[in-house]
């Protein structure tokens, strides 16, 4: 049974204090601050140039597909290459991150968790025009050795007022404090969702990450993240077997496969949330699927398997023409 929507109750004021007195004075007073800051409003042109890398790089488009031009929307999802992190390499943390929303010591080691992309009917970003990012953090919260930070970014035409948004993105990052000798790699999860749980896929496409494609993906995203180009702090430091496959990259690619279903539907692809269940490594084939959940052209979901274990999964939700 496919589970489309979590919910998560809210803990009785009693026990939020209770697990609020336990979190470091140092990570309560970086939570307060980054939920009261102002929303960071950042202007990117979005050039074709930038957009014609990314579309040479994705294994899922071909010169068939054709290339975004001048004028045109940016295809949903490519946005992740705009926007970059301006951090001086002075600032970049440890494993190589940009900090402008990274959690505080002792939370020291990042993952891209979970994230979502909504789009506005007959909107989109035009090729060849300025265009505003609005950031926000929405919530930061402990969970056991875990620190999540939940950010919301609202994408607008600079000439249209801030809540005027054609994209809204959100993206959860997950922080773990700095692995021990003794015990590295605590960030891997300890369950591998089985890929034999999904149901039988009605689009898939496979592909295999390769060095170049993460170091591609790395430089068009301004991305010095240390577990998808350095193989010795990936393996010593973070404890993963291998390079590490992007978050974004996944979902960036399930979005492909969501809008060309719903392109095979006569519909318009206007939601989809992921998250990421298990990492993936690079050289290793990755299987892109996706079902209809009920009637046809209406709500998919998606995922991506690597060796039998589902490394992320998300549904996406789509309106008829």
């Amino acid at each position: 049974m496919l589970r489309q929507t979590l919910l998560r109750l809210p803990r009785p004021a009693a026990a939020q204090s209770r697990c609020m007195s336990s979190v470091p004075a140092n990570v309560q007073k970086w939570i307060a601050d980054a939920k009261a800051r102002p929303p960071q409003v950042d202007v990117d042109v979005i050039e074709a140039g930038r957009a014609a890398k990314l579309h040479t790089t994705l294994p899922l488009q071909n010169e068939a597909a054709g290339m975004a031009t001048e004028g045109s929307f940016l295809p949903k999802g490519h946005n992740l290459v705009y926007w970059q992190p301006g951090a001086f390499m002075d600032q970049l943390a440890a494993d190589g991150t940009s900090t402008e929303y990274n959690a505080p010591e002792p939370y020291t080691r990042r993952m891209w968790a979970a994230g979502s992309w909504e789009w506005r009917r007959d909107a989109g970003l035009t090729v060849g025009g300025k265009v505003c990012q609005s950031t926000t953090v929405n919530d930061a919260e402990v969970k056991g050795s875990m620190m999540f930070v939940y950010t919301q970014r609202d994408l607008f035409d600079s000439e249209k007022p801030e809540g005027d948004w054609a994209i809204r993105e959100t993206r959860t990052h997950v922080f773990f404090p700095e692995a021990k000798a003794s015990d590295p790699g605590t960030n891997k999860p300890k369950k591998k969702p089985a890929a034999t749980d999904m149901p039988k896929a009605d689009y898939e496409h496979t592909f295999t990450p390769t060095s170049p494609l993460l170091f591609r993906y790395s430089a068009l995203t301004w991305n010095a993240h240390k577990i998808h180009y350095d193989k010795d702090w990936t393996r010593e430091v973070e404890g993963h077997p291998d390079l590490v496959v992007h978050g974004p990259l996944t979902a960036q690619l399930l979005v492909e496969v969501a809008n060309n279903a719903a392109e095979d539907a006569a519909g318009t692809l206007i939601k989809f949330d992921y998250r990421a269940t298990h990492p993936m490594y690079v050289n290793k084939p990755i299987t892109l699927r996706g079902a209809w959940v009920g009637p046809r052209g209406s709500r998919l979901v998606l995922w991506a398997e690597q060796d039998g274990v589902v490394g992320m999964k998300g549904f996406a939700d789509v309106e008829a023409v």
